[in-house]
């Protein structure tokens, strides 16, 4: 391809970059070495964090950056996958890259990668680590896209790791049990480089394979905890300062709007940094924190009543998410679920909060179910008796709730990104109905 050929706009080069490998997936990290090389984008800032796990990675690199935007760093993150936009993947200080910051990056991947094929995650993660390393960073946080040891991810150079979670999710890439998937996410440890687990029991073999890379374990349970008061609204979180350290912080914070497993991960991995901030700002820092499709909720008042009906949203795709969601959230009205094909309906449903009525909404993408086959799924795995109602598309089954539900209840959108991508487009095209809270 030539530079005149090259796609204008990052439609056309997302489109490029889908039809360049057949396969969505390749792990391994030869042929997107080589290009990184080329592309001399391996050190994308001074100071780098890669992040692992089956969940949080994504509210626990917000969580991070917050923290280390309130000193006045500049923080790069690399996030995948994005809910609206593909520039979401890619920001500098909760900002965005331009779409034509984003083209010029595709452009320089296209020509340094040669013949060399590369998968539409491949092409990306080189494109954001280029342009992060031209930015004036003080550190960068990347997200592992699915599992670590083969992930394009890994070929950071990192000064910092952390593995948020361990839970059953892409076991025909992984494993089928936590023990291969923890091989996999715990090999991003590196020589000389601290590793934190936020994963409360952790598989076996997980510090074994810490220790076999030469990584320096930094464990929940051991250098720090958490420990959620739901009736008081407040997490006890314990941290060490120093890995080698006798001393043992004790903070006292607010719930946010994030996992307190992910509260306590970062705050330790903050005090390895030498960033660590006074307990108060940094529960200034956790009361402001929102991340988008992560327990967010909004309101809408319908004409005749001064109750709201609320709707929380939530990009859970997995029992391990489900789970946590029930912890905080205990009971609901309703829940509106989508999902895609290679994931556990019924096992998520399962684990989500109890709920009188479940809607069954189709996905349109790739992979998506349908209403009928989603609710083939529920039913199939149904234990308990609870109404399930059928909508085409997500965007119908927030219409429905809306026709249904009765002043002052609370529905759970949940199922994947693309749940929560189709709600969002609903909610924020009639802003003058809702109201974000």
């Amino acid at each position: 391809m030539t530079l005149a050929d090259k796609p204008g706009t990052v439609t056309r080069w997302l489109e490029h970059l889908e039809s360049l490998h057949a396969a969505d997936i390749e792990l391994g990290l030869e042929r997107v070495r080589s290009v990184a090389l080329s592309l001399d984008c391996l050190r994308p800032a001074p100071f780098v964090v890669l992040i692992a796990g089956t969940n949080g990675k994504g509210t626990t690199t917000a969580w991070l950056s917050a923290l280390l935007q309130r000193q006045g760093l500049r923080v790069g993150c690399y996030n995948s996958p994005h809910i609206q936009r593909y520039n979401e993947r890619v920001s500098v200080n909760g900002v965005d890259i331009t779409d034509a910051d984003l083209c010029r990056s595709f452009a320089l991947v296209e020509e340094a990668r040669g013949d060399t094929p590369l998968t539409y995650f491949e092409f990306g993660t080189l494109a954001a680590l280029s342009w992060l390393k031209t930015q004036p960073l003080d550190v960068c946080i990347l997200e592992i896209g699915l599992g670590g040891r083969l992930d394009a991810v890994n070929i950071a150079e990192a000064d910092l790791c952390i593995v948020t979670s361990v839970g059953l999710d892409h076991q025909s890439w992984l494993g089928d049990s936590r023990e291969a998937i923890a091989g996999e996410k715990y090999a991003i440890a590196r020589q000389g480089v601290c590793l934190v687990s936020g994963e409360p029991e952790p598989p076996a073999n997980a510090r074994q394979v810490v220790a076999e890379r030469g990584g320096i374990w930094v464990g929940r349970g051991e250098q720090f905890d958490v420990q959620e008061d739901t009736a008081a609204s407040v997490c006890h979180v314990s941290f060490r300062p120093e890995v080698a350290s006798d001393i043992t912080m004790h903070w006292q914070l607010p719930l946010g709007a994030i996992p307190t497993p992910n509260i306590a991960t970062g705050l330790q991995a903050l005090a390895l940094m030498d960033h660590l901030l006074p307990e108060q700002s940094v529960a200034r820092t956790l009361d402001k924190l929102s991340v988008r499709g992560r327990m967010q909720s909004w309101e809408s008042v319908t004409e005749g009543s001064d109750e709201p009906l609320t709707v929380t949203l939530d990009v859970a795709h997995n029992p391990q998410a489900a789970t946590y969601l029930a912890q905080r959230m205990g009971r609901v009205d309703g829940i509106v679920l989508a999902m895609l094909e290679d994931k556990s309906p019924a096992d998520v449903l399962r684990a989500l909060p109890k709920r009188n009525r479940v809607i069954a909404a189709g996905l349109s993408c790739a992979r998506g179910l349908s209403a009928i086959e989603l609710e083939e799924h529920l039913q199939q795995g149904m234990t308990e008796p609870f109404e399930v109602l059928q909508a085409d598309t997500v965007s119908d089954g927030i219409q429905l709730v809306q026709s249904i539900a009765t002043a002052g209840e609370h529905w759970l959108i949940v199922g994947s990104f693309f749940t929560v991508e189709a709600a969002l487009n609903v909610i924020e095209a009639d802003h003058s109905e809702w109201k974000s809270i």
